[in-house]
């Protein structure tokens, strides 16, 4: 019997035996393990590029893609949402470690976790050009974070103020304000 044959039938092994141990019950159930354990081995291995991918993946892989992907220690939590720890493996050679530290990576982030959200400069600091009498950059850039008032005191807000300590600029001064007029 041909290889293909075989393993469709579900029995890769006792398929190929010639004929003349076909008819014999006992090399059945010998191979039977056998052939069970190969047509599961199968089945995995072809599922692994399914499991590969952060956006199709069954939920208990995101936690084995997530140091994979760079996310260790602070930058992972197992208790995080299925949707948000998605968008961060999916996101991170992309967007995230190639631009950490930018305000367009922070406001990414607390958009994978649905965080509403503004991030304003104070100030028109612009790295590189402007000086504006301080040569010796003893003025720091300041952004603030713009965040609904019901996030006060909540999860929200513990959780934004985590996100930009990891992924907001580190050289910068930084303020969370409570305010409802940036949001419709």
């Amino acid at each position: 019997m041909q290889t293909a044959l075989a393993w469709s039938s579900g029995k890769p092994i006792w398929e190929r035996l010639p004929e003349c141990y076909k008819e014999n019950d006992v090399a059945e159930w010998l191979t039977a393990y056998f052939d069970e354990l190969l047509i599961e081995t199968k089945l995995k291995i072809d599922d692994l590029p399914k499991q590969l991918n952060p956006l199709e993946c069954d939920e208990v892989w995101l936690d084995v893609l997530a140091p994979l992907c760079g996310f260790t220690g602070d930058y992972w939590d197992k208790t995080w949402s299925t949707s948000s720890k998605r968008l961060l493996i999916y996101n991170s050679y992309i967007n995230i470690w190639p631009n950490k530290g930018t305000k367009d990576v922070l406001s990414l982030v607390l958009n994978c976790f649905d965080i509403q959200h503004l991030i304003t400069s104070r100030g028109d600091f612009i790295l590189g050009t402007s000086v504006a009498g301080d040569f010796l950059g003893t003025s720091a850039w300041e952004y603030i974070i713009y965040l609904p008032t019901i996030y006060k005191n909540r999860s929200q807000q513990k959780l934004t103020e985590k996100l930009n300590t990891l992924y907001g600029p580190c050289w910068c001064s930084t303020e969370i304000i409570f305010n409802d007029n940036y949001f419709s």
